[in-house]
């Protein structure tokens, strides 16, 4: 018996297909939600730098998109109210992190254009 994977409300905007909540993904500054492998694969090709530049950021991006999701998983999971609040605010920061580093994506590649 297969689990059906829970599905977030977003398409992606560069493939079209429905975003599930195990996927990484991140927002765009059109306020577009985009899976992260195909910004990634999109930025790659429209690199404005040197390619292993943007990778860098890329790469960056990743880890923090897999922190998220690392944090929501154990904030489900972890009883204590005060454990479960700081890690609700890294799980935050983890957000900001990887906007900002978007946003970098998206001014050195034509990923958005």
């Amino acid at each position: 018996m297969q689990m059906s994977r829970p599905e977030t409300k977003w398409t992606c905007d560069i493939c079209k297909n429905k975003i599930y909540w195990d996927e990484l993904f991140t927002f765009t500054s059109k306020k577009a939600v985009v899976h992260y492998t195909c910004f990634r694969d999109k930025a790659s090709k429209t690199a404005k730098i040197e390619p292993a530049q943007l990778e860098i950021v890329l790469d960056m991006l990743e880890d923090e998109l897999r922190d998220i999701t690392i944090y929501k998983q154990k904030i489900n999971v972890v009883k204590e109210e005060e454990i479960k609040k700081v890690l609700e605010q890294a799980e935050k920061d983890a957000e900001k992190n990887s906007a900002l580093l978007t946003r970098v994506v998206e001014k050195f590649s034509g990923v958005t254009e």
